[in-house]
């Protein structure tokens, strides 16, 4: 129960930061994929079910707030959190280059699958796709410099959930 509880209120938090502060926490306009760095983090810690789970949820959530095409961000966060979770067992989780390395290749994925997925079903005509990939390129760098404060307050999170503070 105690895990569920744990999961829920990341769940909730990582929520509100993606929905609802993004105007407020970012640099030069963009803000951090911050439910990419939970995933990339459950991937590393909890393995693939976790990570898959979390990545579909996270997805479909995004998906409800979203008018892109409905489903998209479920299917990219699930095989995100899959890579993530098969990697675990082959990184040096305590290793902030390993995190950094694994965050930038989970964006890539990330903004590939939407390339692919835009390629493939195009939303619009008048989108410029040099545009869409300067702004993807920031928003990688602005995740990738994020994620090692994220994953050192989960770590602190996760000892004091297990009672090890």
């Amino acid at each position: 129960m105690k895990k569920f509880i744990t999961y829920f209120l990341l769940y909730i938090i990582f929520c509100t930061l993606q929905f609802f502060f993004g105007k407020y926490i970012n640099i030069c306009g963009v803000f951090p994929n911050f439910i990419l760095i939970l995933i990339v983090y459950l991937g590393l810690t909890r393995g693939v079910v976790s990570a898959e789970i979390a990545g579909f949820l996270f997805g479909l959530t995004w998906d409800v707030f979203s008018t892109d095409i409905f489903g998209m961000r479920a299917v990219i966060f699930t095989i995100v959190g899959y890579l993530t979770g098969m990697m675990n067992k082959h990184f040096d989780k305590d290793s902030p280059l390993a995190k950094i390395v694994i965050v930038l290749s989970a964006n890539l994925v990330y903004w590939f699958g939407f390339s692919f997925i835009y390629w493939v079903l195009p939303a619009s005509e008048s989108s410029s796709s040099s545009f869409i990939t300067a702004q993807a390129a920031f928003k990688i760098l602005v995740t990738v410099l994020i994620a090692p404060i994220i994953f050192f307050i989960l770590d602190r999170l996760e000892l004091f959930v297990r009672g090890d503070t």
